[in-house]
């Protein structure tokens, strides 16, 4: 690894002086083609992410964060993990689950399943799983060469998305065609640490009718090896050389097809990963391994019928199959496994009506139908746990999840300063009927219908008001709801036994000033106040009967508030230097226990990102994250000596850690169209610790984070 920085170092070196020494008469033109767009253009960028109609930046009722192509290539970000810890207000922790790292939020971090609380789409589709109403990043491995850009939507949008879109929406765009006519393609092979290789390819074809883009990707790395004896301080009976080496190895295939004729247009979407890591326990084979398939198709209609009038209308079908084989800390002969199964048809109607200059309304009707979701557990490797042998839980014959929802919003311009918006969604989420069975033998057997009543209709509201007194200056001010209601598997798995009070939709609400002004045209500062009040929030709750005896179920408990403010600075001070700069500081507290700090919920973010453009082929960049110290999981289910209840699991918190990276960056290396990429990461090598996540708090040191690694990319487009 020495050697390899030192050559990268003098690569570098000699570049830099080659180009130095040879003059250039074209070189600022050339510069000023290579950079992104200029501040002010930036805020004129349309996107139709957060209202489902192409809108400016500036003039959008939210916070806004656009990534380009561009920034991702400065950078060199290796995958979409490392993207969005860099985005502000993002937090992640690595637990070592077959899911992926789970992403926090504005101080809020799910510690039940993966990534509950923000949608996550892929040019414009959902990739949400059935069973749990999960994002995994583990699925969504969409290869960075792919994206053209992701536009990162802060803040409840339920009013337009529905329940999930809790903390906002990111909306991944790999099908963004540059050429006027005729093809295009891209192709790259990549190699680093921990054994990673990559490879991609991509080709673009348009024509006067329409376009067509197909992204290819595969990649595979061995995963970090940390010696089990960093991360448990009390061995189960393993041997003390025992590290996760290959227990955290992962493989990931993707495909995309999308393109247009005329107003028709569709798209086709397929992930197959399998990865490796922990669930609740060490392991000492290859480790608990999950492998997941996902396939989306989707059709849409796509019509301006006046210059007032128009409708986006289309229809998707997501399957998902997920299989899981556990490994045990002990040999056993027993094979331990969980499959899971859903499928879903989803159509949405979507009507944009420009009455005049000042009124602009969308409305729109939204279907998802989930006919077929189901799993099946066999743990034989835990023979006391009865409820995990030859579970299943499944939808009654003739039953299936409906969600539906109409939704509208009306943007009102009394002037050019002001922009006026209100919006309001109705979404029902209907009843079904489940059966839930477990039980290896006759007599620990037993079958559950569960019947599970409608969720209340939904009223989901947002408000916004936008006042831009001139060009260097935009106040927006927000408020909006958004709802997440409980999913399939949290429905089961809560019921299976005992008369126990029914889910309902966990909330937030949000109030938000954001602040935009330009502090000359290459300095643009943005400042965001936030105020997020999160009740009905799904945690453990306690229930004690007429004998004094104690149950443990999941209910409605939960009630957060967190304050905070965004501070980010984006600087262009010449030709040559990017610089993009945020602090966030927060202070999340939970009302039902206000003299314990959160888990997982730093107080202070910041990211700190510098380019520097030696000329058109050469660029050297660096990043740098900051995130403060976490507390671990508070349990209020844990019995204490004095036979009160809750306190925080075994582990210990995080400390505060900085990681920086670098990239360098040779375009028309051998030839026009030809790139070299290094990226290092933990440049320094510092030591990082997650604190102890309840999921696998068997590692009660902390996960230990990655340490200094790098990726190698050669290109070619052409």
């Amino acid at each position: 690894m020495k050697n390899l920085l030192f050559l990268s170092l003098l690569l570098s070196y000699t570049l830099f002086n080659a180009v130095k020494a040879t003059p250039d008469p074209d070189r600022e033109n050339r510069v000023r083609n290579l950079l992104s767009l200029s501040l002010e253009e930036l805020m004129e960028i349309k996107i139709s992410t957060a209202n489902k109609i192409a809108e400016k930046i500036g003039e959008i009722p939210a916070s806004v964060v656009l990534i380009t192509r561009q920034e991702i290539q400065r950078y060199g970000y290796a995958n979409l993990d490392e993207i969005l810890r860099h985005v502000q207000g993002m937090y992640h922790l690595n637990f070592y689950g077959v899911a992926g790292n789970a992403f926090g939020v504005r101080g809020y971090l799910s510690t039940g399943s993966a990534n509950r609380n923000i949608i996550i789409l892929i040019n414009g589709i959902n990739k949400v799983s059935d069973y749990d109403s999960s994002y995994f990043l583990s699925g969504t491995s969409v290869p960075v060469e792919a994206i053209d850009r992701i536009e990162v939507i802060r803040g409840p949008q339920s009013t337009i998305y529905g329940s999930g879109a809790f903390f906002g929406v990111i909306n991944i765009i790999t099908n963004e065609v540059n050429q006027k006519e005729g093809s295009k393609s891209y192709i790259s092979l990549a190699s680093g640490s921990r054994y990673a290789n990559r490879l991609f390819g991509r080709t673009s074809y348009a024509y006067d009718e329409g376009k067509i883009v197909t992204n290819v990707g595969n990649y595979q790395e061995d995963g970090l090896d940390v010696p089990y004896s960093r991360l448990e301080s009390k061995f189960m009976g393993l041997e003390g050389n025992l590290s996760t080496k290959d227990r955290l190895a992962s493989k990931q295939k993707y495909l995309d097809l999308s393109g247009n004729y005329k107003d028709i247009y569709f798209g086709l979407i397929h992930t197959d990963t399998d990865t490796r890591g922990f669930n609740s326990r060490p392991t000492i084979n290859h480790g608990t391994f999950k492998q997941l398939e996902e396939t989306h198709l989707r059709l849409g209609y796509k019509k301006d019928f006046s210059e007032r009038l128009s409708m986006d209308s289309k229809l998707t079908y997501a399957h998902h199959r997920s299989y899981l084989r556990y490994d045990a800390p002990i040999p056993v002969n027993t094979f331990d496994f969980q499959d899971e199964y859903a499928t879903a048809y989803e159509g949405e109607i979507t009507l944009q009506w420009k009455s005049s200059k000042q009124f602009d309304l969308t409305s729109g009707l939204y279907y998802r139908r989930t006919p077929n979701v189901k799993t099946y557990l066999d743990l034989p490797g835990l023979p006391s746990a009865v409820a995990f042998q030859k579970s299943s839980q499944n939808l009654a014959s003739g039953e299936a999840l409906v969600n539906q929802a109409i939704f509208s919003q009306l943007n009102y311009h009394p002037d050019k300063q002001w922009k006026l918006t209100a919006g309001l969604r109705l979404e029902k989420i209907l009843g079904y009927d489940a059966i839930i069975e477990y039980g290896a033998t006759p007599a620990t057997y037993k079958q559950t219908v569960a019947k599970y009543a409608a969720q209340k209709l939904a009223v989901i509201p947002r408000f916004a008001a936008i006042y831009t007194p001139n060009q260097e200056h935009i106040f927006k001010l927000m408020y909006g709801k958004a709802i997440n209601a409980p999913s399939f598997g949290q429905n089961t798995t809560a019921r299976a036994e005992g008369n126990l009070p029914p889910l309902n939709a966990e909330q937030i609400e949000t109030y938000e000033l954001n602040y935009i002004t330009y502090l000359s045209p290459q300095y643009m500062l943005n400042i965001n106040l936030f105020h997020n009040r999160l009740k009905n929030l799904l945690e453990r709750l306690m229930k004690v009967d007429q004998f004094s005896n104690y149950t443990s179920f999941l209910g409605n408990g939960g009630k957060w508030s967190t304050n905070g403010i965004e501070i980010g600075l984006q600087a262009r001070p010449n030709d040559q230097i990017t610089l993009d700069l945020n602090l966030t500081y927060q202070e999340t507290k939970d009302a039902n226990r206000p003299e314990i700090k959160p888990a997982y919920s730093p107080n202070v973010l910041g990211q700190f990102k510098l380019t520097y453009q030696f000329d058109k082929q050469l660029s050297f960049a660096l990043t740098n994250y900051y995130v403060s110290k976490m507390e671990v999981f508070f349990d209020p289910s844990l019995k204490n000596p004095d036979g009160s209840f809750g306190r925080r699991i075994n582990g210990v918190p995080s400390k505060s850690y900085l990681m920086t990276g670098a990239n360098i960056r040779y375009q028309d290396w051998l030839s026009k169209g030809t790139f070299l990429n290094l990226r290092v990461n933990n440049l320094f090598n510092k030591e990082i610790t997650y604190p102890t996540f309840s999921r696998n708090n068997w590692i009660d040191k902390g996960s230990v984070g990655e340490e200094r690694n790098f990726m190698l990319t050669l290109g070619y487009e052409f």
